[in-house]
Parts: structure tokens; sequence; C-alpha cells
């Protein structure tokens, strides 16, 4: 069974309609917007402990955050067709078989920037939460964007190849040739403290994106918490694939403990969530794989949007 792909490819195809690309007034707030790059099919029982036995769409959202100073922001830059062509031959084309693709060039984020009035030059910097390919199969469409990266993260990909590689989800190809020239790496994390989760790094010294660790999915894994101009966003990363995981406090099965980082440190980074979640229930949060979360914010984004079309409508 699969669920939840059609609604969600409806919901996006009415979000981009809608989009529009102007920034916010307010200096410490964002303009956000999400956008799915298609999924793969995953087994629900695989990504948390005590799922069903069926098929469900794991989509690729990226977030676009804008700020009226720094301009605009990617949160990884999901799935893009280049993908299909990385992962052929030994041993990457095991990862297409794990994770079956269902993607297209007019789903990846470059394609669909030109809905919201932007193009990749418009793009100043990417943030990689993490190297896994369908978080960077975007990565080359943007040959003027700075990469922002946790060093943690760098060091680890950087010294991967072939099998090592695929087995924390990397697929090398897919990392532009002078990602080193262009990327800030982060190794300090002594901003704000949120609840929970502990120390940020400003990224804008303004509060209004903040870098966070989750550690244990992937080395170095980082998320963001955005002072979005609708609400307070924090995009998860794969600190947990599920909402019901932090919301429940429960962890992958013990299968997953083979290609975690740190399956230790991906149980704290749950429960952490989860301690966030009821000391900030103010904050929207968003793990990139769950359907639930992004069905939610794309319907939130669309409302707004219409009410700010009507709005305007009424004006004239």
């Amino acid at each position: 069974m699969l669920a939840n792909s059609g609604q969600l490819s409806a919901i996006s195809h009415q979000h981009s309609a809608l989009a529009t690309p102007s920034l916010t007034t307010d200096d410490r707030r964002l303009t956000t917007h999400l956008v799915d790059t298609g999924y793969c099919l995953a087994s629900e029982s695989a990504m948390i402990r005590g799922g069903r036995r069926r098929r469900i769409a794991c989509h690729a959202p990226v977030a676009l955050l804008g700020h009226p100073a720094h301009g605009w922001t990617l949160f990884d830059t999901g799935y893009a067709p280049r993908i299909l062509d990385a992962a052929r031959g030994w041993p990457f084309a095991l990862y297409r078989l794990m994770t079956p693709m269902r993607l297209g060039p007019r789903l990846a984020v470059a394609a669909q920037l030109g809905a919201l009035g932007l193009t990749v030059d418009d793009i100043a910097r990417v943030v990689v939460s993490h190297f896994h390919a369908d978080h960077i199969a975007g990565l080359r469409d943007f040959p003027r964007a700075q990469f922002i990266v946790s060093r943690a993260a760098w060091d680890d990909t950087s010294r991967r190849r072939g099998v090592r590689a695929l087995l924390r989800g990397v697929i090398p190809a897919l990392i532009p040739d002078d990602f080193a020239a262009r990327a800030t790496l982060i190794d300090r994390f002594d901003g704000p403290v949120l609840p929970a989760l502990g120390p940020t790094h400003d990224l804008f010294g303004d509060g209004s994106a903040l870098l966070v660790p989750l550690p244990g999915h992937a080395r170095g894994q980082i998320g963001l918490l955005a002072r979005g101009e609708r609400g307070d966003l924090l995009l998860a990363a794969d600190g947990c694939w599920l909402s019901r995981s932090y919301r429940e406090r429960r962890p992958p099965p013990p299968l997953i403990n083979l290609i975690a980082d740190d399956p230790r440190a991906l149980r704290a980074t749950i429960e952490k969530l989860h301690d966030f979640a009821r000391a900030r229930p103010d904050v929207a949060i968003v793990p990139t794989h769950c359907a639930e979360a992004l069905g939610r914010e794309l319907r939130r984004e669309s409302a707004a949007l219409r009410a700010m079309q009507g709005a305007t409508a009424s004006a004239q």
C-alpha cells in the first residue's frame, strides 16, 4: 500500500502556483516555502518501531528561506534527476534498489524556482543538513551558492568512497567538485540555547535562523530553527523520520542500527525532539520525510497565500 503521495502532490502543485517571492518586511522573520522534490518508497516498519508492514512515500522536501538582508537560502536540495545516473554501476546501484525513487526533472528544486519568481542565481547559500543522497542530489544545480555544513559532516564524508560511502548513504558524484572551496564549515555551536536541543549556531546573527546539532542518523547532521513569518519552524532533517517517532518516543527498529552513524545518539535526539516539542508547542517540527508534517505545512502556506491574495484583491 502506498500512502499519501498523490494527495501531497496535488497540494504541492497548488502551493507552487500560489507562491510569491516577496521577502518579509520584518528583519527578524523569514519568508519560508517548502518545496517537494519527489519521494522514495520505504516500509513504515523500517522507519518507526512497531510500524505497519506497508510501503509509504518518503518525500524529500527542501525549505526556501528568504531574509531581507541576506537573500535566499536553501535548506537541503532534495532529489534531482542526476541521482539516477549517479546511482548506476557498482556499488551505488544498490541505493536505487534499496530506495525506489519517484522523481522527475520538473520536481527538482532548481526547476521549481521559476514558480516563485527566482532562478538558481538567486540562491545565495545552501545549508546541507547531512550528505545522504536524497538531501544533496540538487547541489550541482547551484554553481554560485555558498555551502553551510558542519565540519564533522564534511570531514567524515570527504574521506568516503565506494562501499564505505554507500554504507553511509553517500554518493560522492553528487557533491560538486569545488564544494570545499565554497563551503563554510561550522564547528562551534555557542549561540542561543534551545530547550532540550541545546546551543545553536546563529546563521545570520539576528536569531532568524539557528542551526542545531541533531546527531545520530548521520555524522554531523544539523537542523534549522527558522523564525518564519507564519511562526517558528524546526527543520529537523532526519533527526527522526516520522513525527510520530518524537511524539510517541518511538525510534526506528534495531535493524536500522546497522546503518545509523550512532544509534545511541539517534535515540537521544528523538528524546530531545520530544522534550523540545513539549517545551515549545508553538514550533512546527518538520522531519524531512514525514508526509504528515509536509502536508500540514503546505496546507498552511497555501491557505496563507490565498488569504493574502484575497486581501490584495479586496484592496484594489
